[in-house]
Order: C-alpha cells, then structure tokens, then sequence
C-alpha cells in the first residue's frame, strides 16, 4: 500500500485496454514479468499483448509492442505465427485452425510448406486473429499440414 501513496506503483498497458499494476521485473526478448503488490508469485506475460510499461519510481517508459490490426481478411499477411506458447500469455484463445496442401500439386517442398501457412494466416484473418499458435507442422512426401490456434487480444 505504501508504493500507492508514493505513485511509485508500475502500470502495464495492454493491447486490449486493461491496466496491471504491480512490480516489473523484467522486460525480457519474448515477455514481461512481473509481480503485484503484496506478493511474490512472478506472473509474465506476452511481449505481444503489452502496449506499454510504466516504471513508477523513474516515471519512465517504455514502448513495448504496436498492437497488429487484422481488419479484413486482406489483412492475412499481418497475422504472425508463433511457436511457444509463452508467447501468448495474455491474449485471448480463439478457434482451432488446420491447413494442408493438396496431393495434386506442382509445388516443391518448401512451397507445400508457404501455401500451408498461408492458409492457416489466411484463417486466422477471416476470424480477426492477430497471432496463431503453431502446434503441429508435418511434412510427407506429397503434402504439408499444419494445426494451430488462433490469438487474439483479450
């Protein structure tokens, strides 16, 4: 209570307009750590779902990520896919994805793979998710599938 008083509390901004107040930390490469007051639990967080931080004893801060608007279904290529799921601690679980490529193509390898993955951002666009949760990528012979969920800001 008494870092209340002083305005010495640390906010963290998310994209999706809630405010944490507690102690930061860590802002690290993929998430941002923190704790609330009166505790000791480290609770994280995506980097993805953090506007902004707030460092209530300097008053300074800093930009975390832009928050990625995903429109229309034109807006597929926005969509980031992300394979750690620490990476989306903070937003929301939306629907289950899947994509696989066809037997009857003419694509190499790697393309099977791009049209897979362009299939599931493509998904994730129609239902306005910013982020997919890659949780299988498979490749045989013939064909390329991936599985994953969608994220969104909560």
């Amino acid at each position: 209570m008494a870092s209340l008083a002083f305005g010495q509390v640390d906010k963290i901004y998310k994209h999706s307009g809630e405010i944490i107040e507690g102690q930061i930390k860590r802002v690290g490469e993929f998430t941002v750590e923190y704790t609330y007051d009166g505790e000791d639990a480290i609770q994280s967080l995506s980097k993805y779902s953090v506007n902004k931080v707030f460092y209530g004893k300097s008053t300074r801060i800093e930009d975390v990520s832009d928050k990625i608007e995903i429109t229309d279904d034109k807006d597929w290529g926005k969509v980031i896919i992300l394979e750690d799921k620490s990476l989306v601690a903070g937003l929301k679980k939306g629907d289950d994805l899947k994509s696989k490529t066809g037997m009857i193509n003419f694509r190499t390898g790697n393309g099977k793979d791009e049209r897979a993955e362009k299939v599931l951002k493509q998904q994730a666009a129609e239902v306005r998710c910013p982020f997919i949760l890659l949780l299988s990528d498979k490749m045989t012979g013939k064909s390329a599938k991936k599985t994953g969920s969608c994220y969104k800001y909560q």
